[in-house]
């Protein structure tokens, strides 16, 4: 019976693994493959795995029975994350009392609990640095695929089903791409959090075949998010530049690196600018947007909005004292409780505060420590490795530097799952590879 037990739980434990991996591949795709109705949600590839993924967990808990460990001081200290995650999503399901548009809050909270899943699990199969290192490339390899899938967007203005310009809506902003996100700030969000990938992937692998691959994808990265016109994401590229010169960079190579990534990019700008005349005009205009003060605060544009937009939220946090409007409520009662005009648009646009106004500020303040520790695990964990071993924890450490302004691109990250892969890499890194200390 015994060795029964053991291969039941050996092969549980393989399967389980497996569906996590496919889980990750899918979760970059999305609803795009389309999915099966089913209530009030839809299942696509990537909720499916990630449900197969927590079968199998619970039948090799079942067959192994382990003996759990008893909770104490060092239990607290090292998996308070995961139980942050799960308190989160407990609360969540606990706010349907009070919410007004209960159908939302349900699809909401499955939403949550896919990313945190996939997050949350992370650590469970991603426990050697070759599986981390081979997620990491998966994550490459599919943005190689996306940008492919762009280039043929910009050239041609034909879009997945998924995209919104598939539809007809704006069709003189067609040429802008999509790939498998339905809008194309979105899929600039998604260039941003990959770029630390190829500078990194640059660095630290010189091979000749290496270079040029990561040499290409960051020139198409760069050029496609001009494209997009995501005027936040310019804002990102800026700081993305400034934040690995200038901090992950050593000290006699900073200026040099600095110089290196301006003439990159001034280099793609020209280029964009020759190739792209009438669209470099477009997005001119859209920049000077961000520099102009006036833009925020005044008349009906999507800068004035998006500040009426936190304004409500606040609103919305003071009038239910600090609890949250519940699961998936922000567009209920924007549309019905708003104190300041957001036209029609109903969409956050900013994580932050669609995460403090409908969770509450308890799991906003536990979701900003559970993030900053991951930054610095990150951070510390790159200053502590060396050679080729130190490219992730570099592209984890900018791409989380960069999030917070990232965050505020979408018009949500609860169901836009390159947020939670990026969770999933960090968390995978802090709790299986980062030592306090050092210690290895």
């Amino acid at each position: 019976m015994q060795i029964i037990h053991s291969v039941q739980t050996k092969q549980t434990t393989k399967y389980a693994k497996i569906s996590y991996l496919l889980f990750f591949i899918f979760a970059f795709w999305g609803p795009a493959l389309g999915g099966v109705p089913l209530g009030a949600v839809s299942l696509f590839p990537a909720r499916i795995f990630a449900l197969t993924s927590w079968v199998l967990v619970i039948a090799a808990l079942l067959f192994k029975r382990p003996a759990f460990p008893v909770p104490d001081r060092n239990f607290l200290l090292k998996y308070w994350r995961q139980i942050f995650l799960g308190a989160w999503l407990v609360w969540a399901v606990f706010s349907l009392i009070w919410t007004v548009d209960r159908d939302q809050g349900v699809r909401d909270i499955f939403n949550l609990f896919v990313g945190l899943s996939l997050a949350g699990m992370a650590p469970l199969f991603l426990i050697d640095r070759a599986q981390l290192n081979r997620a990491a490339r998966i994550w490459l390899i599919i943005l190689g695929v996306f940008l492919g899938m762009a280039f043929f967007e910009h050239f041609t203005a034909w879009h997945l089903p998924i995209s919104r310009f598939s539809q007809g809506l704006q069709p003189h902003l067609a040429y802008r791409p999509t790939a498998v996100f339905v809008n194309e700030n979105n899929f600039a969000v998604f260039i941003s959090l990959s770029i630390p990938f190829l500078l990194a992937r640059w660095r630290y692998f010189p091979a000749i075949k290496a270079r040029i691959l990561s040499g290409l994808g960051l020139f198409a990265a760069i050029y496609l998010l001009f494209v997009t016109g995501s005027r936040i994401n310019f804002l990102v590229l800026f700081f993305s530049v400034l934040i690995y010169s200038l901090l992950l960079t050593p000290r006699g190579k900073r200026m040099k690196t600095l110089a290196a990534l301006a003439l990159l990019v001034a280099g793609i700008w020209l280029l964009f600018g020759l190739t792209q005349p009438a669209i470099r005009g477009y997005v001119l205009k859209q920049f000077g947007k961000i520099i102009n003060p006036g833009q925020y605060f005044i008349g009906g544009g999507s800068l004035a909005v998006r500040i009426n937009m936190v304004r409500n939220g606040i609103v919305f946090l003071l009038r239910t004292w600090g609890r949250g409007v519940g699961a998936g409520n922000f567009e209920a009662w924007i549309e019905t409780a708003a104190s300041y005009d957001t036209g029609e648009i109903l969409n956050p646009h900013n994580w932050w505060i669609e995460l403090a106004a409908e969770y509450g500020v308890l799991v906003a303040l536990g979701y900003l420590a559970f993030f900053a520790s991951l930054l610095l695990a990150a951070w510390k964990g790159w200053k502590q490795t060396l050679g080729e071993e130190r490219w992730l924890p570099e592209a984890l450490s900018l791409a989380l530097a960069v999030f917070p302004l990232v965050a505020i691109s979408p018009n949500s990250l609860l169901d836009f799952l390159p947020h939670w892969l990026i969770l999933a890499l960090a968390l995978a890194w802090q709790q299986n590879f980062y030592k306090v200390g050092g210690e290895r």
